[in-house]
């Protein structure tokens, strides 16, 4: 099993260098047409998943930095009208990070971007093909969720 789990390694190492290349990301965003660095929109596309309001520290712990580089650049999104701030209601002294139409928006056209982008590749595979590595990557994610998270608890 050992040359599987190398060559396993090996495409997976390809997969997160190119998924998390800055070409592909400007290229992706200009495709999107908006404007945007690749922190903010990783941002954005944090708090979509998050149910549009999240806290500051919340928001830190799943971008994995501290909340002062969170405050930052949900000061810049401010400005940009793509998120607000709002008092939490369930604990007035926090304060939740709330995506604006704007933001929900721009989230929205990066995201159709990606698809856009991911159908061009894959439109050579066939149903089948796409099914199974669909269903095989769908378990593959849950099992790497499963040990991140089980590590935590």
């Amino acid at each position: 099993m050992t040359p599987l789990v190398d060559e396993f390694e090996d495409a997976l190492q390809t997969v997160a260098r190119v998924i998390t290349n800055a070409r592909l990301h400007e290229r992706l965003l200009r495709s999107a047409g908006v404007r945007i660095d690749r922190a903010g929109a990783t941002l954005l596309h944090k708090l979509m998943a998050g149910g549009d309001s999240l806290r500051i520290t919340d928001l830190a712990e799943l971008l994995g930095v501290d909340a002062p580089t969170v405050t930052r650049k949900v000061q810049q999104l401010e400005r940009e009208e793509m998120i607000v701030r709002r008092i939490d209601p369930t604990d007035r002294r926090a304060v939740r990070v709330c995506l604006t139409p704007s933001g929900r928006q721009t989230i929205d056209r990066i995201r159709r971007a990606k698809r856009a982008w991911l159908e061009n590749m894959l439109n050579v595979w066939s149903d089948e093909d796409l099914a199974m590595l669909a269903a095989l990557l769908g378990r593959f994610a849950d099992g790497l969720e499963h040990d991140v998270d089980g590590e935590r608890g």
